[in-house]
């Protein structure tokens, strides 16, 4: 096959594609290409590495703001990606967000495969950016965005989603053929036995430490974590939380207040950007990851997050809010909680039990096998196979 993906972000610079794994892993057996926005050049969070792919670089004009970069670089990349999609034969195109999505399958033949890779719920993550506006135009951004989504939908010949909530709303959007294609990991590099003793001294951490790794945005819910922190301290005087990942919209600064005002500023370390290989070993600096997500939204509700499957490869016992995707799985080491005082009861149980540690440990490991991203890209390969003309 011949696939071209379009991501809706950068594709070198992270954070890291829903595709990003599994087109290199195909890469190797097929012709997979990349178009390369090179999106928001002044706010790159990290790196990611690309080997299997090839990378197509349009020339930009380069602007920080979506709209004014699609605007003026909207007919020279028409003209450019109508020529290459019949120049390179491409039988297959990905596209994994709204505006390109559009664009994309409106200047493709008939006789190329569309298929939209539907990873999130669109218009609530699209104004998710703009918590700073106003709310009526926070709606209007959320209307605009729901009407494109749905084009992109009726436009597609297939969707892909990470859970089974998206594919329900597709079907109900006017997409007829809808394919699970859950986030993975691998397995190998995500490796419990990747350790660095000197790390935990340095950063000033317990054996009683809170781990939560990505993005720190407005999404996450971490006034139950603090509340629930200052329960722990009754009887793990020495619980840290540690928290690993950039922001994309300087919320951090929000957090920051959140730690004075629940006096916890020595208690959390916030390290910022962390390079992909060293990753493994900050998450093996606790004895429990975090899933502290919001779920007063429909986006939240409907998570089955790519932090899940790295967690569970790194042996971690989870404390999650009642995420409904990820209960189907019926992970046993997964623990969700309500409010702060269930937070800090599950937190205490695991913390005070090393044998139920070790056993948590054994069965993510073995859980999270089935979604290795060796696994996944089967799956993605055998599903474009099926449909493609």
């Amino acid at each position: 096959m011949r696939i071209l993906i379009l991501p809706g972000n950068d594709w070198v610079f992270g954070p890291k594609q829903y595709l990003h794994d599994i087109a290199e892993i195909m890469g190797k057996r097929h012709d997979v290409f990349v178009w390369h926005f090179n999106l928001f050049r002044n706010r790159k969070p990290c790196f990611q590495k690309v080997e299997n792919v090839k990378l197509i670089h349009p020339w930009s004009v380069s602007s920080n703001s979506l709209l004014l970069y699609y605007a003026v670089n909207f007919i020279p990349h028409s003209m450019l990606f109508a020529r290459l999609v019949r120049k390179l034969h491409i039988d297959v195109i990905i596209v994994a967000n709204l505006i390109p999505a559009l664009w994309a399958f409106s200047l493709s033949s008939k006789k190329v495969l569309k298929v939209f890779a539907f990873q999130d719920y669109f218009p609530e993550s699209a104004s998710a950016y703009y918590n700073n506006l106003p709310k009526t135009f926070r709606k209007i951004i959320e209307s605009i965005a729901l009407f494109v989504n749905k084009l992109n939908l009726k436009m597609a010949n297939i969707t892909l989603c990470p859970c089974h909530s998206l594919i329900n709303l597709s079907e109900k959007m006017g997409c007829k053929r809808n394919y699970f294609l859950p986030n993975g990991v691998d397995a190998d590099f995500f490796n419990p036995e990747k350790s660095n003793s000197k790390l935990t001294e340095w950063l000033g951490l317990s054996k009683h430490t809170l781990v939560f790794y990505g993005l720190v945005e407005s999404w996450l819910d971490f006034e139950t974590i603090l509340s629930g922190i200052k329960m722990l301290k009754k009887d793990f005087p020495d619980v840290k939380l540690l928290i690993v990942g950039s922001t994309l919209t300087n919320y951090t600064k929000v957090l920051e207040k959140l730690l004075q005002d629940a006096k916890l500023t020595e208690d959390v370390v916030l390290t910022g950007y962390v390079p992909d290989e060293l990753v493994p070993y900050y998450l093996n600096l606790g004895s429990i990851c975090l899933m502290p997500y919001r779920t007063d939204t429909f986006s939240g509700k409907i998570r089955l997050p790519l932090k899940f499957f790295i967690y569970s490869a790194m042996g971690k016992p989870i404390l999650s809010v009642p995420l409904p995707e990820v209960k189907k799985l019926n992970p046993k080491h997964v623990f969700f909680y309500t409010d702060a005082e269930d937070f800090a009861h599950k937190a205490s149980m695991i913390f005070s039990n090393e044998k139920l540690q070790k056993e948590l440990e054994a069965y993510a490991k073995k859980f999270v096998k089935n979604f290795d991203y060796f696994n996944i890209a089967q799956e993605c390969e055998a599903i474009l196979e099926k449909n493609r003309f």
